[in-house]
């Protein structure tokens, strides 16, 4: 049941992102819908105007269940971000995480650790104003910050390149589509650093399909909320000699998120999201609650 729920999410996912490359444009957009750069699941392709700063923070609870063994899961994830231009954006991803397992009611294992740290800039190729559809990518590494003794951690930089694209209609519907294409290299075997040593590769993927259920001028300021329907997931490669093992994560997640634009430009939303698990490697269920601050550009733009 869960292969098959796997597939079709698959292919609803690759059917989103085809839509957003094919349907033209229904408006000319010189600005940015006002979107969060960040979704739930998926990582959204609105770079920061020019000085303007944001902070976005997610904890994200996971629970999964097999016979008598439990575990829990949390994840604080934290990203800062700054418009070097209206185009170019560095960006910056801390966190925390903690992991804990049951079996038969006894605790087999339990620790938590600073998450690795990600230093990245992304750069905006095409605008709504001017193109189909948007689209931002770029670079990023990896500082590993997290526990390997711990087992939390892989110990050894990695390297990514993030892609994220979107399509705003103008109306009650907006699209978003993100990829991150991540490796390790050299990645011990063992928490203690022993070897053999492995290849770590993956692949994030997530698409968002977004409803606009209210929008609500209130004299210069703004109130919206919309309701979210996400799904993403993680494919981790071990490669060691040739050797192939996978790992695969796949996630529904509906949600809905309250925003906030004051008069002179800031945004404050606040959301939360249901994680539904669809494979064997996936956690069975988990809730998502964010909070977002952008402010608008400090020194003019």
């Amino acid at each position: 049941m869960r292969g098959w729920l796997t597939r079709s999410a698959s292919v609803v996912g690759l059917l989103f992102f085809l839509l957003l490359l094919l349907v033209p444009a229904a408006r000319a957009q010189d600005e940015e819908p006002e979107e969060p750069d960040f979704f739930f699941l998926t990582g959204g392709p609105y770079t920061q105007k020019k000085t303007s700063p944001q902070t976005i923070w997610a904890n994200q609870w996971f629970r999964d269940r097999n016979g008598d063994a439990s575990a829990r899961a949390y994840v604080g994830a934290g990203r800062a971000e700054w418009g070097i231009t209206d185009r170019w954006e560095l960006d910056f991803e801390f966190g925390a995480l903690a992991l804990k397992q049951r079996e038969a009611g006894l605790t087999t294992f339990a620790e938590h650790s600073a998450a690795d740290l990600l230093f990245g800039v992304r750069y905006r190729l095409l605008r709504e104003g001017s193109a189909p559809f948007t689209l931002t990518m770029g670079p990023q590494v990896i500082a590993p910050v997290a526990s390997r003794r711990r087992g939390l951690g892989t110990g050894e930089v990695g390297y990514a390149w993030d892609i994220a694209a979107a399509k705003d209609w103008g109306g009650p519907v907006f699209l978003v589509a993100s990829a991150n294409l991540g490796l390790t290299p050299n990645v011990p075997a063992f928490p203690d650093g022993s070897s053999p040593e492995l290849d770590l590769s993956s692949v994030e993927w997530s698409t968002a399909l977004g409803w606009r259920a209210l929008e609500r001028p209130a004299g210069d300021a703004h109130h919206d909320i919309h309701a979210l329907f996400e799904i993403g997931g993680v494919r981790a490669d071990f490669i060691d000699a040739g050797a192939r093992t996978r790992v695969t994560e796949v996630f529904f997640s509906p949600g809905f998120r309250y925003g906030y634009l004051s008069g002179w430009g800031s945004l404050t939303e606040i959301g939360v999201a249901f994680p539904v698990g669809l494979t064997r490697d996936s956690a069975d269920w988990g809730v998502i609650l964010q909070v977002q601050f952008e402010l608008a550009p400090l020194f003019g733009n």
